[in-house]
């Protein structure tokens, strides 16, 4: 674990994790909201020890949290920064706030050696909600380590110099979501890869995370940290790969972050559910390939997909095309399908058409819910106001005209949640704002 002042040892990790161990006292499930790296690493393995249920939560936000934990036997949440602590949560748990402290090496391996409970129910994952409830997804730690090693071996195929050549990983992403566990947390644990204590957000911070990095640096990263690096147009110094998940990726802005990162961009394919399922290099690949352990094939309006790091078989939402290999190409989701004016189209297809659209900093295009027949789609974005004529042009050169915008609504920020996600009910409340707002007027 490199850290910001001190560099630790796994044995370190491992002494301060014992040592927090010994505070969990008769909690049941742990709730880990560690912002920092080694905290969140150190409560991970107390838990583990004490074989507690571990609780990633969506979010930090009340409602979220508070429902998990009224749902929960003897909580008890972890922070490492006193900030983090909301006094609410005191009416539903006990709050343990740990900061990490760098204990003796002389501790023998044989006091911090453990048999881990490889196949007992350890993790529990939530789905974003960004199509309605978050939905809880229990792992055991046998199935998130298989799913590590599947992933390894990819990147083993995909890595210019294979995995030897990874030395360090510096993510942008939170641990608390499945894309971050495998590749911020069980990745390092399982490949010994050492992690980097900052989360570097904006462009400028990823650049100087990198700068002090070896050559050999794997970044984990969304793709709205990658159009904010492409969109800042500076190159990024000493990756090896970036690996990229939580949304769609075009590949028009995977080919302009590998200009600028001189590196393959690699994306993820997967869910909550299931972890990693397949990945590809979105600037040079259409099809998606399976990694090792999994298979998939195409029901009639579903796919199912069997794999030996996850609950099989698991019905996905997507709907693929398979070349009867371990390939396959996505064709969307049936839920996602709009039809306005007699004409189709995937809503997750125009939006990333629309990722490119010159002058946008974040945006989506969004179907009202009203169920008139003759509804629009609404343009959310935020940033500068975009010139109404020169966006209708553009996105006509994209798309059929009946998938223009009626209106566009331009926010401060979109409400979009630590892994890049955009809850429905969140996106509902802008245009219900919006609607309310221009009735007033």
């Amino acid at each position: 674990m490199i850290g910001s002042g001190h560099d630790w040892t796994w044995h370190e990790v491992h002494a301060a994790s014992l040592a927090l161990a010994a505070r969990l006292d008769g909690a049941t499930t742990l709730c880990n909201l560690c912002s920092s790296r080694v905290g969140f690493l150190v409560a991970w393995l107390a838990a583990l020890r004490r074989g507690c249920l571990q609780v990633l939560p969506p979010s930090g936000g009340h409602a979220d949290l508070t429902a998990i934990l009224k749902s929960s036997a003897n909580p008890l949440v972890v922070v490492d920064d006193i900030k983090g602590l909301q006094p609410h949560w005191t009416e539903h748990a006990r709050c343990l706030v740990h900061m990490p402290e760098v204990r003796s090496t002389g501790i023998p391996d044989a006091e911090m050696a453990w048999a881990p409970a490889w196949d007992a129910p350890l993790v529990c994952l939530y789905t974003s909600g960004s199509t309605g409830a978050p939905e809880p997804q229990v792992r055991s730690l046998g199935q998130l380590v298989r799913g590590a090693l599947a992933l390894g071996m990819r990147l083993d195929q995909d890595v210019d110099g294979g995995l030897a050549a990874l030395r360090q990983i510096v993510s942008s992403v939170p641990p608390q979501h499945m894309f971050g566990v495998e590749t911020s947390t069980m990745l390092s644990l399982v490949y010994g890869i050492a992690v980097v204590e900052r989360r570097p957000l904006l462009p400028a911070d990823v650049r100087v995370a990198l700068e002090q990095c070896e050559n050999g640096t794997a970044w984990i990263a969304t793709p709205l940290h990658l159009r904010a690096v492409a969109q800042s147009g500076d190159a990024l110094s000493n990756c090896r790969v970036v690996i990229a998940s939580t949304m769609p990726l075009s590949p028009a802005l995977a080919a302009r972050a590998e200009a600028l990162v001189d590196a393959p961009v690699l994306e993820i394919y997967g869910s909550t559910e299931t972890g990693v399922i397949a990945t590809r290099r979105t600037a040079r690949d259409t099809q998606w390939r399976a990694v090792e352990g999994v298979r998939i094939e195409p029901a009639a309006r579903h796919t199912l997909v069997w794999g030996t790091h996850f609950p099989s078989p698991r019905k996905l939402p997507d709907q693929i095309e398979s070349d009867g290999q371990h390939g396959f190409r996505l064709l969307g989701r049936q839920g996602d399908l709009i039809k306005i004016a007699g004409r189709r189209a995937s809503l997750a297809g125009l939006n990333l058409l629309v990722q490119d659209l010159p002058g946008l900093v974040d945006g989506v295009l969004y179907l009202p819910a009203t169920g008139v027949p003759t509804e629009r789609l609404v343009l959310i974005h935020a940033g500068a106001s975009l010139d109404r004529a020169a966006t209708d042009a553009w996105l006509r050169k994209q798309m059929d005209a009946v998938f223009l915008p009626r209106a566009i609504i331009r926010v401060d920020r979109l409400p979009r949640t630590e892994h890049g996600k955009l809850p429905q009910a969140a996106l509902d409340s802008i245009y219900a704002a919006w609607v309310a707002g221009t009735a007033v007027r």
